[in-house]
């Protein structure tokens, strides 16, 4: 089965600021200049898919790569294969996110 639970960058600005209680995922394997989302937990996608990492089930978790594929990718391996419940990919990845950031500063 394919999920398609996903979070746009506004929902998870205001996540963010509401100060919800949620897990962030920064799953980007690109070398690249972009800073990572303020309290993002780095796991590798490698880790996923070998079992070895340590993601909360009790909280949503949002996950994100450079461009929300990979992302997808292994939200769709938590649903499935990881019995979690609560997992978005972040649409257009860290790049969508400082798309967003950008455009809301003027």
């Amino acid at each position: 089965m394919i999920y398609s639970k996903t979070i746009s960058p506004k929902e998870l600005k205001q996540k963010i600021d509401n100060g919800e209680d949620i897990f962030i995922v920064d799953a980007n394997i690109h070398i690249n200049m972009l800073k990572p989302i303020d309290s993002a937990k780095k796991i590798s996608p490698t880790d996923i898919l070998t079992d070895n990492f340590s993601i909360p089930k009790d909280k949503p978790v949002i996950i994100y790569c450079l461009r929300g594929v990979d992302s997808f990718l292994l939200m769709n391996m938590l649903l499935s294969e990881y019995a979690y419940t609560d997992v978005y990919s972040l649409k257009s990845g860290l790049e969508g996110w400082h798309k967003f950031i950008e455009e809301t500063k003027h």
